[in-house]
């Protein structure tokens, strides 16, 4: 009795994942990878225009299934069932309108892919990396190192537009 209650709930699982799933195409030839990382390792390689699922989405990576691989690839590389087709077919056309695609009714679709920034949690597990802070500190130049490089590069100081009308000169100071 407990296998087959762990055999329906096993089976529930596989059919809440599979409908969770949505169908999409890779739009070049791609590598899935075991992380959501560019530099992780490459699990399966997969042709232009194949179908897979998409399981998970993390940021710009989301995981997919091809088959009985499962992998991350960037969001940008996949199109989504259902959000347009590929551009479309060419016409024998001559004129610049043609060549550009611009004919009346010629425009085909286009896709615009948001990935959000960092969230709380993210902020909340962030560490502060000294090695990159250092060198960023490194950067750091003086007033008269960067008035040296200016004078050597004939750059003069000008004025500069504030919002509000007032203006800022080359030491900061508000006019």
């Amino acid at each position: 009795m407990k296998r087959l209650a762990v055999a329906m709930c096993a089976a529930w699982l596989l059919a809440a994942q599979c409908a969770l799933a949505e169908p999409a195409v890779t739009v070049r030839a791609l590598d899935l990878k075991a992380q959501p990382a560019s530099d992780a390792k490459t699990v399966v390689s997969l042709p232009v225009q194949s179908a897979v699922d998409v399981v998970t989405r993390q940021g710009a990576w989301v995981q997919l299934k091809s088959g009985r691989s499962t992998g991350w690839a960037k969001l940008f590389d996949i199109r989504l069932a259902g959000s347009g087709d590929a551009a479309p077919a060419k016409k024998n056309g001559t004129g610049i309108a043609d060549t550009l695609g611009l004919a009346m009714g010629n425009r085909g679709s286009s896709v615009t892919t948001g990935v959000r920034g960092l969230d709380a949690d993210m902020l909340k597990a962030a560490t502060p990396n000294a090695t990159e802070y250092a060198k960023l500190a490194s950067y750091a130049r003086s007033k008269e190192q960067a008035s040296a490089f200016a004078r050597a590069g004939n750059l003069k100081s000008r004025e500069v537009s504030l919002l509000g009308g007032q203006t800022e000169n080359a030491t900061g100071a508000k006019k």
